[in-house]
């Protein structure tokens, strides 16, 4: 017989684990990261029959070896794998779901290209599903329902940012406070690596369209730009942050033409970057 130890930290891993298992749907990990794998997990043992028409718990319990399909249209519709399907009688076989245990399935993907979005609106409308069998009309007459779970909605908690450019909050109008951060300890150009605590500039360009590209400011006038100065993070070293409200940069766009995305790259003083990798910051619009 083995006798352990946990430590706190296993067993708060672990009671998060037992929690999750206790959901209809979930995803793992949690806190997410919208650009990295997630797996989602369905458990049709948690479901119940009878609610909006469904009756797949019964099926799959005397059908045990039918296969079970994710459908989706929260953030949106799976466009990355061309869609949920032909039909709700002929699901996309990219969505067929790994069965993991009695009643438990999942599928696993990067959301961002699963649901072709960008991460602030998977944050801001989470995950909308159910899962089903390839006809969502099987077994007619056997069952009254169709062959579905009732509709499922996980909320998205987002991973805190460990990356070369973090932007904060996840979920952003063009009239919030909005920060970018900047780890130059990651950085590989080496044009801006080692970058002194004044050098550091943002280049941002707000984007109306295909076409409709507004820069705040010229390349060369950046670095005169005090308002685009990214400041030291304090007890931090390496790390630089620039907050700013979208709409106060940008106030003569017309009202027509709102702003989805601003394109931006970091900028040293005294360097010219030919070249430059854009990165994006996507603005929620509401309608």
């Amino acid at each position: 017989m083995n006798v352990f130890k946990l430590s706190g930290m296993s067993i708060a891993l672990l009671c998060g684990q037992l929690l999750l298992q206790g959901q209809k749907a979930y995803v793992i990990p949690s806190p997410t990261d919208a650009e990295a794998e997630l797996t989602l997990y369905v458990d049709v043992n948690q479901c119940q029959d009878g609610i909006q028409n469904n009756a797949l718990k019964a099926m799959l319990t005397n059908h045990p070896d039918d296969d079970v399909y994710l459908w989706t249209w929260q953030p949106s519709g799976p466009d990355g794998v061309g869609g949920n399907g032909n039909s709700w009688n002929d699901s996309n076989e990219a969505l067929k779901m790994t069965k993991i245990a009695p009643l438990l399935y999942s599928i696993t993907f990067v959301p961002t290209e699963f649901y072709n979005t960008d991460p602030a609106t998977f944050f801001q409308r989470g995950i909308s599903c159910l899962a089903k069998l390839k006809d969502g009309k099987a077994y007619e007459g056997e069952y009254d329902g169709e062959a579905k779970t009732e509709d499922l909605q996980i909320e998205i908690i987002p991973k805190l940012c460990d990356k070369r450019i973090c932007i904060f909050p996840e979920v952003r109008q063009k009239d919030d406070f909005v920060s970018i951060t900047y780890d130059n300890n990651q950085e590989t150009n080496p044009d801006l690596q080692n970058i002194g605590d004044n050098e550091v500039y943002v280049y941002m360009a707000a984007k109306t369209g295909p076409f409709s590209i507004y820069p705040y400011a010229s390349a060369v006038d950046v670095p005169n730009r005090p308002e685009l100065r990214m400041k030291p993070v304090s007890g931090k070293p390496g790390f630089f942050r620039l907050t700013f409200v979208p709409e106060d940069y940008w106030p003569l766009i017309p009202a027509d033409e709102a702003f989805s995305e601003i394109l931006f790259y970091i900028i040293r003083d005294g360097v010219v970057i030919n070249v430059p990798v854009f990165e994006n910051l996507s603005i929620l619009v509401c309608d």
